[in-house]
């Protein structure tokens, strides 16, 4: 008789060759709260934290989804009254917190990564909308998109930056352009490339660039966006990818991305891709780029009926910077998207599903954890079959 170790061995060798077959496909969708926006992945690929926007203003609404990524599958959700539309998550690089920008406030909200409770908030933000955090985890850049209690949406036109070891923001704020949307930090943490929405006409958003050395500004450094919406610099450090969304009034509607060569801080080719490109994730190993392309657009007349269809995913090969096959459906308005640290998944918020979209990326090998779970309940099965037929 076939032994059950046995079976699953050539079970899980079985599913990785089907996992092989389904790469760049969606794999998985997961239900989370409300209008889920920015995504974080824990260093070791295991959990991923998800920020609930409530954009609707659902009562209890504005939360934090954590995500067991071994099941594809909700493990907890963290409620903090100091959440107030919770926009983006980032996780210090010792992996032990994580920072949510509440963008309808002035805070930034901590939350402990061993027991996936709240800690303590930083306060004295705009909107915050946007935080990276320096390779040696001392120090957060934060951009103020702009409040209700400051500014207003839109009219931000600073970053802080934090001091992490008092959770205090320290000197003066740092002046970009305006209506500054997301912000990256090269590799080494020399500089902050922060994108600034502006107006969201064609050509109008521009670049802001930190010297984290002395917190000096080369403001607007870089200009010709349209209405800038996230940004992702290469492994190398070489590029920056910026994707072009568009107006918020949803016309006109972009529909491309700027790369931006680092060296020489200019627009350097323009890539085509789909209706609204919102987020965009480089693999790990500066391969490829994935970027969501949001597909809301006013349907009527005077900016009316507003109607979001399903959204798709481009990958962009960055060693011919061409968009190749094929174009990955997933649910409806997909906003941010994050890729597992080991390179093996891209996950995407889709914004007005209240979901996440788990794609299966091109992978030489799977994590074999990840695999069991899925094909445990066929293996009872696989081992009778085997059994009958005398092995």
């Amino acid at each position: 008789m076939i032994k059950k170790a046995h079976a699953l061995s050539f079970l899980l060798l079985w599913a990785t060759f089907i996992c092989a077959d389904e790469s760049n496909t969606v794999i998985a969708t997961i239900p989370v709260g409300y209008t889920p926006a920015g995504i974080a992945i824990t260093s070791n690929s295991l959990f991923a934290y998800v920020a609930n926007n409530n954009d609707n203003g659902v009562m209890n609404g504005d939360t934090v989804s954590v995500l067991n990524l071994t099941t594809n599958t909700v493990e907890k959700t963290i409620s903090d009254a100091s959440f107030n539309q919770p926009y983006t998550v980032t996780i210090n690089p010792a992996g032990t917190k994580a920072y949510v920008t509440n963008s309808n406030s002035t805070t930034v909200t901590v939350i402990d990564l061993a027991t996936n409770t709240v800690i303590g908030t930083i306060g004295g933000f705009d909107g915050p909308s946007g935080l990276v955090i320096t390779p040696d985890g001392t120090r957060a850049y934060v951009n103020n998109y702009g409040g209700p209690e400051g500014l207003g949406s839109g009219n931000g036109t600073t970053v802080n930056v934090v001091n992490l070891n008092t959770n205090e923001i320290i000197g003066s704020a740092i002046t970009v352009g305006t209506a500054p949307s997301a912000l990256a930090i090269t590799p080494d943490g020399t500089y902050v490339y922060v994108i600034s929405y502006t107006t969201g006409d064609l050509s109008a958003g521009t670049i802001s660039i930190i010297n984290t050395m002395n917190n000096s500004v080369r403001l607007n450094a870089i200009s010709g966006f349209s209405g800038p919406f996230a940004i992702a610099i290469t492994p190398n450090g070489q590029y920056a990818y910026v994707t072009n969304f568009g107006s918020n009034n949803f016309s006109p509607v972009g529909t491309t991305v700027s790369i931006v060569g680092i060296v020489s801080n200019t627009i350097v080719a323009t890539i085509t891709l789909g209706i609204q490109p919102a987020g965009i994730a480089i693999t790990p190993d500066g391969s490829f780029a994935y970027v969501s392309n949001y597909s809301t657009v006013y349907n009527g007349m005077d900016f009316s009926d507003l109607t979001s269809s399903q959204g798709t995913v481009n990958i962009i090969d960055l060693q011919t910077n061409t968009v190749i096959a094929p174009i990955i459906g997933v649910d409806f308005s997909p906003g941010a998207i994050a890729i597992s640290p080991n390179g093996q998944f891209a996950y995407v918020s889709n914004y007005d599903s209240n979901t996440v979209s788990v794609i299966a990326l091109p992978s030489i090998t799977y994590d074999l954890n990840r695999l069991t779970p899925h094909y445990n309940l066929q293996l009872d099965e696989t081992i009778t079959k085997f059994n009958q037929a005398g092995l």
